[in-house]
């Protein structure tokens, strides 16, 4: 799932529930929830190899820029938000695909206990959009985006 999804889903649930643990845990659910959907992205939606690492990690950089560009611009046009929570949420919800995914330490996360077990368990879960299923995973993603914008500006 982009992050995009990840973060505006995570701010969504921060914007409704001022208790911060419980921001956290549901926002760490959510990831793996929206991972279980049909959907695209950089990471899933080509094989290993296909995609050379430095255009992968573009569009991962332009999906995470536009979802801090979001958030913000939406906290600027609602100041009663409590913002550490939609900020928490945004984090939180993103949390998994910066342990697993950063190129850093993405392998040692990989082979290190307990994140590996919570890896597998992510990729396991993690179901990548099929050619066949675009007319699917796509409009899913948007209507995702729609929901979440809609909890941040009701």
């Amino acid at each position: 799932m982009l992050a995009l999804n990840h973060t505006l889903v995570g701010a969504g649930i921060g914007s409704q529930i001022d208790n911060i643990p419980t921001v956290i845990a549901l926002s760490v659910v959510s990831h793996f929830v929206l991972d279980f959907l049909p959907h695209v992205d950089p990471g899933t939606e080509f094989a290993e190899g296909e995609l050379k690492p430095a255009i992968k990690y573009f569009l991962a950089g332009i999906d995470v820029f536009a979802s801090v560009f979001i958030i913000v611009l939406i906290l600027l046009a609602r100041p009663g938000l409590n913002q550490t929570a939609v900020m928490v949420g945004a984090m939180t919800a993103i949390l998994m695909d910066i342990i697993f995914n950063f190129p850093l330490w993405e392998k040692w996360t990989k082979k290190t206990r307990p994140f590996s077990v919570v890896s597998k368990f992510h990729e396991k879960i993690h179901e990548p959009l099929k050619r066949y299923q675009y007319t699917v995973g796509i409009p899913l993603q948007l209507i995702i985006v729609i929901i979440s914008v809609w909890l941040l500006l009701k």
